[in-house]
């Protein structure tokens, strides 16, 4: 990710990931907490016993996307009917870099994206759509930029993409889950995340269900508030990306609990920031930055990062 400063409120989430990066790369001015999990923990009645029957007592999704058809457009602002997805991030206008980046060296792309020529759209759509659908599948991919358009591309050398319900669907706690199968290789940053709609970031919060560094065996599970940060190294008892899978977190007024494959994983303490606003997801495939590095020889492409549905149910214990 990009690393500088910014002052708040910070516009764009490009600054948003950068000042994420930093603090997951440097314990110098904020708190953060790095721990190490197991995705093979063991139920019964222990604290994780007690948490997975949490999620047995789900009532019917509030939100399920299963893919059978792929509603996704650009909207800046809430349209009437707003599409189901929203391929960019929507931050200072779309004539900015903040509206698509991801990170240091990947931006957001979609079929109708023309580039740009100073703050204004190209001539016509330049054809990176990294988006593949199949009924019941999407699949988002991650590939290297032609060179002759990376000058109207912010000289980015790949690209990637990103859907948000942020015009679509917002809720305040909850389980929110992915099934999905990751893309493995250096470079490969994908993830699933939530976002407050409303405030400042980091002070109203976000929560990370899962990010994803090119090692298929190991996911990070994070939750940011102000200068608060606490990330958890998962070590997975499998290969991400020779499988579906499922990655949730239950959002709570108390508590956040992840979730993989319905067994929980990491815990921690719901900050107050996450208690004051509704949230939305993303799900995104960035390439390259400087805490998971950049994509090398042995980077297969494109990436893929297919997703078989997304989920969202109310929390048990409203």
């Amino acid at each position: 990710m990009l690393l500088f400063n910014v002052p708040r409120p910070r516009s764009g989430l490009a600054q948003r990931r950068s000042a994420k990066t930093v603090a997951m790369r440097s314990a110098a001015c904020v708190a953060v907490l790095l721990t190490t999990a197991s995705a093979q923990t063991p139920g019964g009645t222990s604290p994780v016993g007690a948490a997975t029957r949490l999620l047995d007592r789900l009532g019917a999704p509030v939100f399920d996307e299963r893919f059978a058809a792929f509603d996704h457009g650009t909207d800046q602002t809430r349209p009437p009917r707003p599409h189901r997805w929203r391929t960019v991030y929507g931050y200072g206008g779309a004539g900015s870099i903040s509206n698509r980046q991801m990170s240091a060296g990947s931006f957001a792309s979609d079929a109708d994206f023309a580039g740009l020529i100073g703050q204004k759209a190209g001539p016509r759509p330049l054809h990176l759509d990294p988006f593949l659908h199949d009924r019941g599948q999407l699949t988002i991919l991650a590939q290297r930029t032609p060179q002759t358009v990376r000058p109207l591309v912010w000289n980015k050398p790949y690209y990637g993409g990103a859907i948000t319900t942020k015009f679509s669907f917002t809720q305040r706690y909850g389980y929110f889950e992915i099934e999905a199968r990751l893309p493995a290789g250096k470079g490969m940053w994908p993830a699933f995340w939530l976002m407050p709609v409303d405030g400042p970031w980091p002070d109203t919060g976000e929560i990370d269900v899962f990010e994803g560094l090119g090692d298929p065996r190991i996911v990070y599970c994070t939750v940011i508030a102000g200068k608060l940060k606490k990330t958890t190294r998962v070590q997975l008892a499998f290969d991400a990306s020779a499988g579906f899978h499922r990655y949730g977190v239950l959002w709570g007024a108390k508590e956040i609990i992840w979730f993989i494959d319905r067994k929980p994983v990491a815990r921690a303490p719901t900050p107050p920031a996450l208690t004051r606003h509704d949230g939305y997801m993303i799900a995104n495939l960035a390439v390259g930055g400087a805490w998971g590095g950049y994509p090398d020889a042995t980077t297969p492409f494109p990436g893929r990062y297919e997703v078989r549905r997304i989920t969202a149910w109310r929390h048990p214990d409203p």
